[in-house]
């Protein structure tokens, strides 16, 4: 078994606490910079800013807040972490693993079934009995949301539209997928050399920081589905890919319904029923085994020795062949 060069051989659960500690100074240093850029984009004070934050006129210090507390939050402690554990930071996070064309088209054409699944997912979510005193907490949570999310879609003009793709769609995309995939999953796939527990588990800490009971399926399905992409591919390229696309496609139905008459939009996944969402999922899977198969063959024989040592967890993958 060759070692991994690119690794300073700093132990997984050291890479894991590390990680988890900069995610924490990133949440106060974010918040600090926060009000900052609150006060002085608005003008208002910062014991107003949470009344304020759920009114359209400050859609854009909101958007811009939230694009600058998720680069500290996320973004920032995975690179960090990558930094001081290995030499090439941008290869661990897999920033130089190409892809193909065939890989992406499988990639869209998951993404186009995530919607039905979703649609399934948040059904059977809504079945699940819980107790009546959580599901009275967990309504005013989502009420609370309802409110938040309503202050986010005033996109009625396509320069709003362009901004909103880029701070709300792009960059939540790049930030949250380098933190998610690219480091937390990256370490725990590693440590534990194969994907499942690594992917589970960061899959349900991307659903539980939405704060949202009656999404958690929905959020924990997507998270486990980037997981994968990332898993099989290599390339976080095509996991930012996916949810760039997956928060645009909402970002313009919310614009086109500012543009027409109907101002109470409904999630995109409530328009599918559960057995939609069995159906999606089987398709899924079968197009994972073909996203698996492009990318175990685009593979060139150096990459097995330059990018894939035998701890890496992507060679895990290719032993699985």
């Amino acid at each position: 078994m060759t070692a991994d060069r690119n690794s300073k051989n700093i132990s997984y659960p050291a890479q894991l606490g590390m990680l988890i500690g900069l995610i924490g100074a990133g949440l106060i240093i974010g918040a600090l910079i926060s009000v900052g850029i609150w006060m002085v984009m608005t003008g208002r004070s910062v014991f107003s800013m949470p009344d304020d934050m759920l009114k359209p006129q400050y859609y854009y210090p909101v958007i811009v807040i939230q694009a600058v507390s998720t680069f500290f939050m996320f973004f920032l402690p995975a690179y960090v972490t990558a930094l001081i554990c290995y030499y090439k930071p941008a290869k661990f996070l897999g920033f130089r693993m190409p892809f193909n064309y065939k890989q992406l088209l499988v990639v869209i054409g998951i993404l186009l079934l995530t919607f039905p699944l979703s649609g399934g997912l948040a059904e059977l979510n809504n079945i699940i009995p819980i107790p009546k005193d959580w599901a009275v907490k967990f309504k005013a949570m989502e009420d609370a949301r309802a409110v938040q999310e309503a202050a986010m879609i005033n996109i009625n003009s396509f320069p709003k539209l362009l901004i909103s793709l880029v701070l709300i769609g792009l960059l939540p995309g790049i930030f949250e997928e380098v933190c998610f995939r690219a480091g937390l999953q990256n370490v725990l796939t590693r440590w534990f050399k194969g994907p499942w527990i690594g992917i589970i588990l960061t899959g349900f800490i991307f659903s539980i920081i939405h704060l949202s009971y009656y999404g958690f399926l929905v959020r924990f399905g997507l998270g486990v589905i980037l997981g994968l992409i990332f898993y099989y591919s290599g390339s976080i390229w095509l996991s930012i890919i996916f949810h760039f696309l997956y928060n645009g496609v909402q970002v313009v139905i919310l614009y086109l319904i500012n543009l027409s008459a109907k101002k109470s939009p409904k999630d995109i996944e409530e328009s599918f029923p559960l057995w939609a969402g069995f159906l999606a999922l089987a398709l899924i899977v079968y197009l994972f085994i073909k996203f698996r198969e492009y990318s175990l063959a685009k593979k060139p024989a150096h990459i097995e020795e330059e990018n894939f040592p035998d701890d890496d967890f992507h060679n895990w993958a290719t032993a699985q062949s």
